[in-house]
């Protein structure tokens, strides 16, 4: 079957190339139509919160915000503590999280294991530093989900001084349980570092007790780094924040060595003291995310056509089962609907027939089932 032609307006030679493996962003995409343009379900953050009310104070505080510097590094370190619950000396603080990964990959490990696919930055960030990067293929048929005795003896027999998991892992929104990250750690706690990024964990389940974090564990493991993007879960990627944290204190001396005295920004640092006073409106923002995240993956599961992984996060991905492409539902989507879905065909372990949606509001969520439903009787007539 012939993919018929698109006809828009928007300028889609944008994706013939993919800076450091990253789609564009939502302003390139939007273009002229500015940041707004399109419905973003490419990038990943809640889109939950923050609340009107939360914004309406950022607004307000916004022109003594950006004519003053932010505090330095120990204020910034005292709030993510008190917002991340972990000690203060455990805690760097960073330029979101793609700067800590940048720090640690430069200064720790020669020869990383590393799932495909997966976050691919890591990957960026281990080669521009000359590392040797291995990749542990996971199985579509076991859902993403790591083989945990294959991962170890896999790290093992290569000789690997570093380890990453990002849990839950993005493009495929599949969780590692605890009890296999805790064979892991106790397996290879001869590694000089394992890393597990946890950014996405807040949406691993709604009852926090179940949450898989091994952030407790930091003082049992010295080897054991976890790495956390607060933008995703708190629904501000554009503020840029993140931290790591270790129980190793010479590891995190290192960190914030490498570490600007003035980081983050003002107007982040406000939105963090911010969330420490309304944490009962997060929590509400993070279960119902949850719910719309669940409720998304049965409507596009019930499309003939597709076929949807499960999730632990506010994500989900899908496998396209009929004769279309990746990039051509991406493309028809942003053209005809302007809806922007992110095209995992350069993701490694991946192919030309996988979609990762991020998960919107209820209302977008519906428009987005609706239109590939609608790109799909099309293709078909």
């Amino acid at each position: 079957m012939a993919e018929p032609a698109i006809k828009t307006d928007v300028d889609l030679s944008i994706f013939e190339t993919e800076e450091r493996q990253h789609a564009p962003s939502v302003a390139q995409v939007a273009g002229e139509a500015g940041w707004g343009g399109v419905v973003d379900f490419c990038y990943l953050a809640n889109k939950f919160f923050p609340t009107p009310e939360i914004l309406e104070m950022l607004q307000e505080q916004l022109p003594h915000v950006i004519k003053t510097y932010p505090s330095m590094q120990s204020r910034q370190v005292e709030l993510v503590s008190k917002l991340a619950g972990v000690d203060e000396r455990f805690v760097a603080v960073g330029n979101g999280g793609s700067e800590l990964i940048l720090i640690l990959g430069r200064g720790l490990g020669k020869r990383y294991l590393m799932p495909a696919p997966s976050y691919m930055e890591y990957e960026n960030v281990f080669l521009d530093f000359g590392k040797e990067v291995l990749y542990f293929p996971l199985e579509e048929e076991r859902d993403f989900y790591i083989d945990v005795p294959r991962l170890i003896k896999t790290a093992k027999d290569a000789h690997a001084d570093g380890l990453l998991i990002v849990n839950p892992n993005t493009p495929t929104g599949q969780r590692t349980n605890l009890d296999d990250l805790l064979k892991i750690l106790e397996a290879l706690k001869h590694l000089e570092l394992i890393i597990v990024d946890e950014s996405f964990i807040e949406f691993t389940d709604t009852d926090r007790s179940r949450f898989p974090s091994v952030i407790t564990y930091l003082d049992k493991y010295a080897n054991l780094i976890v790495l956390k993007s607060i933008g995703k879960d708190y629904g501000a990627p554009g503020l840029r924040c993140g931290f790591a944290a270790s129980g190793n204190s010479q590891r995190v001396a290192m960190m914030r060595r490498q570490l600007p005295i003035w980081n983050i920004s003002p107007l982040t640092e406000f939105y963090i003291e911010l969330l420490l006073r309304y944490r009962d409106e997060y929590e509400r923002a993070r279960v119902r995310c949850i719910h719309a995240t669940r409720q998304l993956g049965r409507d596009l599961a019930a499309i003939d056509g597709i076929k949807v992984f499960p999730t632990y996060s506010d994500f989900s991905l899908f496998k396209l089962t009929n004769e279309l492409t990746s990039s051509f539902l991406r493309d028809e989507l942003l053209a005809r609907h302007h809806l922007y879905v992110r095209d995992c065909k350069r993701k490694m372990g991946l192919t030309d027939k996988f979609i990762r949606v991020g998960t919107h509001t209820e209302e977008n969520n519906a428009r987005l089932v609706a239109a590939i439903r609608e790109v799909f009787a099309r293709a078909k007539s």
